[in-house]
């Protein structure tokens, strides 16, 4: 399960804007509409939002960054697909993952996110990632098997049983 990007939007001082987007592949037009597709009015942190627009497929999770000095912000984590044979269940637990861990160790912020956006995507290609935060702070996350090839799963899992 490859998206073709991931993105990161925010409640920006002008309303919501992008953060970054890896790779940094769609059209500037389709990016401004993208943009405000992320976070559906009445929006609340928690929640998923799915869309599709033009011939993209896209699938947020909306999340609250806090802030020492204003209100907190709303964001959204962003996978955009170019077909609809994605597993949004796995993206939707990926994202809610990587936000609960960062607000776990207190490092939830948006430069935080912006510098793992790459290391996310990379992961999304090989279906497990590790992520170094900080010298004291990783995480790490297995993407779930997806159920299409009942047999081949249990194959490779035998396989795996037998040479480890």
């Amino acid at each position: 399960m490859k998206p073709l990007s991931l993105c990161l939007i925010n409640m920006g001082a002008r309303g919501l804007e992008l953060v970054k987007s890896f790779p940094d592949v769609i059209p500037t037009d389709s990016m401004s509409q993208l943009v405000y597709k992320t976070i559906p009015m009445g929006s609340n942190p928690g929640d998923f939002a799915s869309t599709t627009f033009n011939d993209l497929n896209l699938t947020s999770y909306i999340f609250r960054i806090p802030t020492a000095d204003q209100r907190d912000n709303l964001a959204s984590l962003v996978a955009v697909f170019n077909t609809t044979d994605y597993d949004a269940t796995s993206i939707k637990q990926v994202f809610s993952w990587v936000v609960t861990e960062l607000e776990k160790k207190d490092l939830l912020a948006t430069s935080t996110l912006e510098g793992i956006l790459p290391k996310l995507y990379k992961g999304f290609s090989k279906g497990q990632f590790k992520i170094e935060i900080t010298s004291t702070s990783t995480i790490k996350f297995d993407f779930p098997k997806q159920g299409n090839d009942k047999n081949g799963n249990a194959i490779d899992k035998l396989s795996d049983d037998l040479w480890d």
